[in-house]
């Protein structure tokens, strides 16, 4: 059965492991989708800690399994060419992909790689060329572990010369363009649709779940009014979620029901609140999508 799942996004780093995986569990969650960038040091994915890197993966999977938790996804670490090179950028995403397969997640989710300029139409196509290659480096560890590297969707940001910083889409922004990468890329490699992100981008994204179709392995579920990146919880903001759902019902979508909601702000005592608003909604979405 698929699951109900939440991001560690803006708690799992600022509480201890056992204390975000427990709020979890109470508030009825079922997965987590592990964030590897709250725990990367500059360009590597070896977690914070001492031991090896198979041992603190485990107490990661313990901490989960305590609480009837899994690990459903991760988060690969953000890489940028202004901050690093080629090769640091694939070993991330190779490191990322072994640590998946140690806390036994079934999928990565990786950002494309950007540049500077690389948005709207410029550089677009350079852009893409030089993510074929770097995801074509790493598949043989995707082939190797039989995880799921899952592209997602972005925008940019850019600064105009009126010194606003505007949002724009870019490489993946699009589902054509997700799924020419992924037809290019192989069976290694599928779609994790962030909703925020293609508010952002003005993408239709009822449409975009039926352009990505069998392609779509993951989601990012979560809101705003389309002028950031707020990362507020479903019907907080103007997404069309109803339709979205009816998309993704009608696609047959059989992946887990997961949200990436910020709760950076929200006080400790608050967060099981959050996640339950979280969870009744995945519960009944999968209630809708599988016909219970």
């Amino acid at each position: 059965m698929r699951k109900v799942s939440i991001s560690g996004y803006g708690y799992i780093d600022r509480l201890p492991l056992a204390r975000s995986f427990e709020l979890l569990a109470r508030a009825g969650a079922e997965a987590v989708d592990f964030p590897l960038y709250e725990y990367v040091h500059k360009m590597t994915c070896y977690l914070v800690g001492e031991g090896t890197l198979e041992e603190r993966c485990a107490v990661i999977r313990r901490a989960a399994e305590k609480e009837g938790l899994v690990i459903g996804q991760t988060h690969a670490p953000f890489c940028y060419l202004e901050e690093s090179n080629m090769e640091e950028i694939i070993r991330a995403y190779a490191d990322s992909i072994r640590v998946t397969k140690i806390l036994g997640a079934e999928g990565v989710v990786m950002h494309p790689v950007k540049f500077g300029g690389c948005y709207g139409d410029r550089r677009r196509q350079e852009c893409f060329d030089l993510n074929v290659e770097i995801f074509r480096a790493v598949a043989p560890v995707l082939r190797e572990t039989g995880v799921k590297g899952l592209l997602e969707n972005m925008f940019a940001k850019a600064v105009e010369p009126d010194g606003y910083k505007r949002l724009y889409p870019t490489i993946y922004s699009t589902g054509e363009e997700l799924r020419r990468a992924v037809d290019l890329l192989g069976d290694s490699f599928g779609v994790c649709l962030d909703t925020g992100h293609a508010n952002i981008t003005g993408e239709d994204i009822p449409a975009m779940v039926e352009t990505l179709g069998e392609k779509l392995l993951a989601l990012h579920l979560h809101d705003n009014t389309g002028a950031r990146d707020d990362h507020t919880p479903p019907y907080c903001g103007n997404l069309p979620f109803h339709e979205v759902f009816a998309a993704l019902k009608k696609v047959g979508y059989r992946g887990n029901i997961n949200f990436e909601v910020n709760f950076e702000q929200v006080p400790e005592e608050h967060l099981e609140t959050g996640f339950r608003y979280l969870t009744e909604i995945g519960r009944s979405v999968r209630k809708a999508l599988d016909g219970e």
